[in-house]
């Protein structure tokens, strides 16, 4: 009778230590299930807007070089009656920025009149898509990528009319960017700073031509059988999740060029977030499986003579696993074996419970700073109805990495996430937001209050000795919810805007959003 007694209780017992090895792994699988998920959000999420970030900077850049060959072509005609006045003009114009390969004035005509550098092309008539279109409608233009039949290249044209002293037509200043050479295009879209490793972008006409891709073999591909090609050709923003022509599974943002007619569009391969789960699960898996497979065998061993202690540690085992309850069972001194495998237990809970604290914490900060990161942003932004945004980042900071090395840069971020922790207020929410940007998240702030912190930070900032031995300044960009905007992408790309109006302005400065 007896042996039949123990036999039935080291048979529930063993069925108690399979079901908390079971409980373990289901806990583990839902974790995966769970990070997939939310992964796979943020991958979409983070794409579409830099997607978007990527069009208004090239959106700025256009205007920029419209505005720079506005400029010459108002003073351009009384210097046509001078060649050397004329070609000094178009060569400032040419060194003046890194916006175009060249720079030419043709005639209403389509006859070259000069052009920088010296190509040799006075006095010859262009017939081109390019310059014929610019002709044909005598306004501000950008053109659509085609083969120049004077230099055989794929190139832009971005032109502006010129008119004579009597408001007559006289033809038009062009300058030209070669899309298979180096130029200020390639240089903006080729810069993808502390995204995914996996993360590219490329760029599409209006009729779903690649001109710009990491695998130049690519441009002048066309993609319009893509998804979300399809979509931004259509003027459209969005997130989707595609198949490329390589057949891989794509996580794509894309966003709408509108100065150009161009759609830009952000992916990054699906396996990119599947594999930092497997490897979660693995490194999770090395420290506590062995542990559970040591408690397992050493209940096995002991089963007879402690059913209960056991019983006791093994349901408190299951509570933990389920995380409904956080109470230690007393187990009695008597018991010195069961004693020692309940400290063991004890000893890897608390270690499993570290690991996911760590784990939960790499998740959430940035490294560096300690600052919270982008993707806790994109949680904790939807806990709050009304808010204001503070977003700035160091000006000049790559000559600081230039002339003083990238660990005195890192000592600067981090010098300037402690500022910025002093200087705000207890509620107030700080973020690592990309390289050298930060930003601020102020919960029930008007954009005032969050304009007279900002410009606290500002101020300290720049009257502090930071660890270069000088202080550093910083540009600013404040906005607010629902005030400025009505969706936080929206208001991202205004406080964004304003920010890039602060540096264009002179740096050093807060500036705020204009409202959408």
């Amino acid at each position: 009778m007896n042996k039949r007694k123990t036999t039935l209780q080291s048979i529930i017992l063993l069925l108690i230590a399979f079901a908390m090895l079971g409980t373990y792994l289901g806990v583990m699988i839902s974790s995966i299930v769970v990070s997939k998920e939310n992964r796979e959000k943020g991958y979409l999420s983070e794409n579409q807007v830099y997607a978007e970030k990527l069009a208004d900077t090239t959106n700025l850049l256009f205007q920029n070089m419209l505005q720079t060959l506005e400029v010459s072509a108002i003073s351009i005609y009384p210097l046509t009656k001078n060649s050397d006045l004329l070609s000094e003009e178009l060569s400032q114009v040419l060194s003046s920025t890194n916006f175009f390969n060249s720079i030419f004035l043709v005639d209403k005509e389509g006859e070259v009149i000069r052009s920088a550098p010296h190509l040799d092309l006075e006095g010859t008539k262009i017939d081109t898509h390019g310059v014929n279109e610019a002709i044909s409608k005598r306004k501000p233009l950008i053109s659509q990528p085609y083969i120049s039949k004077v230099t055989n290249k794929l190139i832009i044209l971005v032109s502006m009319p010129v008119f004579d002293i009597q408001g007559e037509y006289f033809g038009f200043l062009g300058g030209t960017i070669y899309l298979d050479e180096e130029n200020s295009i390639k240089d903006t879209l080729s810069f993808h700073p502390n995204h995914a490793v996996d993360l590219y972008v490329y760029v599409v006409d209006s009729k779903g031509n690649i001109i710009y891709h990491p695998e130049e073999a690519r441009i002048g591909d066309n993609v319009i059988e893509n998804g979300a090609v399809q979509r931004v050709v259509e003027g459209k923003d969005g997130r989707i999740e595609i198949t490329n022509s390589k057949g891989t599974r794509m996580l794509a943002g894309y966003a709408y060029v509108r100065t150009s007619d161009w759609g830009i569009v952000s992916q990054t391969p699906k396996n990119s977030y599947i594999q930092p789960s497997l490897d979660l699960v693995k490194q999770v898996g090395k420290v506590t499986i062995p542990f559970v497979i040591l408690v397992f065998f050493i209940s096995v061993y002991l089963l007879k003579k402690f059913v209960s202690p056991l019983r006791e540690l093994a349901q408190y085992a299951h509570r933990v696993a389920e995380k409904t309850t956080t109470k230690r069972p007393e187990i009695p001194e008597d018991y010195f074996e069961v004693n020692e495998l309940k400290h063991t237990m004890f000893l890897m809970v608390d270690h499993y419970r570290s690991q996911i604290q760590m784990f939960e914490n790499e998740a959430t900060l940035d490294p560096l700073t300690g600052l919270f990161n982008r993707r806790t942003l994109q949680k904790r932004i939807h806990e709050f109805n009304e808010y204001s945004i503070i977003l700035f980042d160091i000006d000049h900071f790559k000559m600081v990495n230039d002339t003083y090395g990238h660990l005195m840069g890192d000592e600067v971020l981090k010098f300037l996430s402690g500022l910025i922790q002093k200087q705000t207020r207890e509620c107030d929410i700080c973020f690592r937001y990309g390289g050298e940007e930060f930003l601020i998240l102020l919960p029930n702030t008007t954009i005032e209050e969050a304009y007279q912190i900002a410009e606290r930070i500002r101020k300290t900032t720049e009257e502090t000795i930071s660890p270069i031995g000088k202080a550093v300044t910083i540009s600013v960009g404040v906005g607010n919810m629902p005030n400025t905007a009505s969706h936080h992408n929206e208001l991202f790309n205004l406080i964004d805007q304003a920010l890039y109006r602060a540096k264009g302005d002179g740096r050093n400065q807060t500036v705020k959003a204009d409202q959408a």
